[in-house]
């Protein structure tokens, strides 16, 4: 039997005479509109401007100890800062004795029931706002934050995300007398790659090397492209040892690399200069990039395809 028909009289190229025709079918399996199941946090101002947290069913811890569920390393913010707790469908915000407060639409409270579109601040500078929406505005938000935070070339985070994290990182390395590094390093010649081969075999290079420097780091590591051929690496919980042994390593995946280009297959090398928190008297994100730095140029200097972790 034939399907049936129903004509759609305003699906028209001439709105007074054509008759448009779609199937049954087509109506039943059309998108049904999402529940708007998602109860979100998204960062409206400071570090980090729109990231995205969901809400569980469960508890939701909030400050700078690295047990809670969304970590915040702004000055101001307390270990354990706030909460977010479920009851009867519904989700409460409670301060747990923070030093510099919670607020719900810029007043200070202690337990308060959260309200599609209310704005939450934690301490002086971290703000989000709490919304309500479906699975698929979520993804978008997502989307959109992770877009933010990534170099579109190479995937690596981008300059901005680096310079927050790295304040992050150190914050949390004062607090618990634990040791970050910093490792920079920069494709050796990376000019003459261009100049020669042409842009895009550059840009194939940039890639290889970055898709490589993935596939060896840890979670917690930190890796973005800080700026045309150079990259950066934080190394949470690593010394100067560990971080001259974890720069060996990298320059020499890199230098084993087998880079296909319309030019045919090209190798590159990488100079690396790292520092580390716990060997600076100035203990501060300025000073632990510019002795990495320094010490990139000086393995330059020195022939380049090295590393350089003191001096």
């Amino acid at each position: 039997m034939s399907e049936e028909k129903l004509p759609l009289p305003y699906l028209s190229d001439d709105p007074d005479e054509r008759t448009a025709i779609v199937s049954l079918s087509e109506l039943r399996n059309a998108p049904r509109r999402q529940a708007k199941d998602r109860h979100l946090l998204v960062r409206v101002k400071g570090a980090e401007l729109g990231r995205v947290a969901r809400l569980p069913r469960e508890q939701f811890r909030i400050g700078r100890s690295q047990e809670c569920e969304l970590w915040l390393g702004d000055d101001g913010v307390s270990r354990k800062h706030a909460r977010v707790v479920q009851e009867a469908g519904a989700f409460l915000i409670e301060d747990t004795e923070s030093a510099n407060g919670t607020f719900v639409q810029g007043q200070r409270v202690t337990r308060q029931l959260l309200r599609d579109g209310d704005v939450l601040q934690f301490g002086p500078t971290a703000v989000f706002r709490y919304t309500v929406t479906d699975e698929s505005q979520e993804a978008l938000l997502q989307q959109l934050y992770d877009a933010s935070v990534t170099d579109a070339l190479t995937g690596a985070h981008n300059r901005e995300h680096f310079d927050t994290q790295l304040r992050s990182e150190l914050s949390y390395a004062r607090r618990h007398k634990a040791d970050v590094s910093l490792a920079f390093f920069d494709v050796d010649h990376f000019k003459a790659v261009n100049d020669t081969y042409g842009h895009p075999a550059g840009d194939a290079v940039l890639l290889s090397l970055a898709n490589t420097v993935r596939n060896m780091i840890r979670n917690e590591d930190v890796f973005a492209r800080y700026g045309g051929e150079e990259f950066a690496l934080i190394l949470r919980g690593i010394d100067c040892a560990g971080a001259n042994t974890a720069g060996e390593r990298l320059r020499e995946r890199i230098e084993a690399m087998r880079v296909p280009t319309d030019a045919g297959e090209l190798n590159v090398t990488v100079s690396v200069g790292c520092s580390s928190f716990a060997d600076l008297e100035d203990k501060t994100p300025e000073s632990l990039v510019s002795t990495a730095d320094k010490r990139l140029y000086a393995a330059k200097r020195s022939g380049r395809n090295r590393v350089i972790s003191q001096g």
